[in-house]
């Protein structure tokens, strides 16, 4: 405990330290937006469930594939230390982690609180591009948190690959400085201006394309579909729609946990979990919580067309999002 609270008071020193300038008002952090597990999450997400080749519950494109990795070999074996297991694939969505993507600096909509007020520093925004394309940029700060709803809940513990973390703040970009500037963020991530050039965009063109189909191109790292590209990683991002800006920032701040070496998914075999330095996107879907909940979970970079109707409520520009990870488990028994 006293660790964290050196960690706020050196990240509300920080905060003070950036001193970029913008018109001092007070935080409109929404209340009642604590997060609850069992109303906030939409459970029809975790489908398909497969069990030893066997699917449970329909599945859309991007499942597809993944599933497939669990059918073609249904049995498993698994080795850790000294310990042994057999068994079979599980493969399934798992709630792992939320993502806000606040306007307010320091709203902490998970917790319902405003934990740090920055007196009008580091505020969001949102601006037209005088270029003729009637494009506008928006500006806002992430935080990233692990929450293991199985875990929480207290649920499925007898599977060896779910996570043992309990819920905590991960990163808030308030405290990063290369997150309230691209050109910061080139000087510690330099390959970014390798895909800042035509024929790199030209490349996500295809990446949109199978976004809108329910797919994604793993290769494309340095695409999000419809939502842009990941690089720079920053809190600036075009759009024409607000909730698929916000989408593209929650799935940049995803990227961005890899790149600093905190973000993990199931191997193909089922026995552990590997470090992902660049994310794999199709292990990966989004379901808005706040200010609306949606009604479904979507791929990575899907247009904002198909999905975001009705998102953005009057006067709300905070949101909040569940991230599901596809986990591939070997659930089995222990040999001795």
């Amino acid at each position: 405990m006293r660790s964290k609270k050196t960690w706020l008071a050196a990240a509300s020193l920080l905060l003070v330290g950036l001193g970029l300038a913008a018109p001092a008002q007070a935080s409109s952090c929404p209340a009642g937006t604590v997060f609850n597990p069992i109303t906030k999450v939409r459970w029809n997400c975790i489908f398909p469930i497969t069990i030893g080749g066997v699917r449970i519950g329909s599945f859309d494109k991007l499942s597809k594939e993944l599933d497939a990795q669990s059918s073609s070999k249904p049995l498993c074996a698994c080795r850790k230390g000294a310990t042994f297991w057999f068994g079979v694939k599980v493969s399934f969505w798992s709630p792992n982690r939320m993502v806000d993507v606040v306007t307010e600096p320091g709203c902490m909509m998970a917790l319902g609180a405003d934990l740090l007020p920055t007196h009008g520093k580091l505020q969001g925004s949102q601006s037209s591009i005088a270029d003729g394309t009637n494009t506008r940029k928006m500006f806002a700060q992430m935080h990233y948190y692990v929450s293991p709803v199985w875990k929480m809940l207290d649920m499925f513990t007898d599977l060896p690959c779910l996570e043992d973390d309990g819920f905590d703040v991960a990163m808030i970009t308030e405290v990063l400085p290369t997150w309230q500037s691209g050109t910061l963020g080139a000087i510690i991530q330099p390959e970014g201006i390798l895909f800042g050039n035509p024929a790199a965009g030209l490349a996500c063109m295809a990446d949109s394309a199978a976004a809108a189909a329910g797919k994604v191109i793993d290769p494309l790292f340095w695409c999000m579909g419809s939502w842009g590209a990941t690089y720079p990683v920053a809190g600036d991002i075009h759009f024409d729609d607000s909730v698929e800006a916000w989408a593209g920032l929650a799935a940049r701040g995803t990227f961005m946990m890899g790149r600093l070496g905190a973000l993990t998914i199931s191997s193909a075999d089922g026995c552990s979990f590997k470090p992902q330095p660049i994310w794999t996107k199709s292990r990966y879907k989004l379901q808005i919580m706040e200010p609306v909940k949606g009604g479904k979970c979507v791929n990575i970079g899907r247009p904002g067309a198909l999905w975001s109707s009705g998102k953005h409520a009057p006067g709300k520009d905070n949101a909040q999002f569940m991230l599901f990870e596809k986990v591939i488990c070997c659930a089995g028994i222990p040999v001795p």
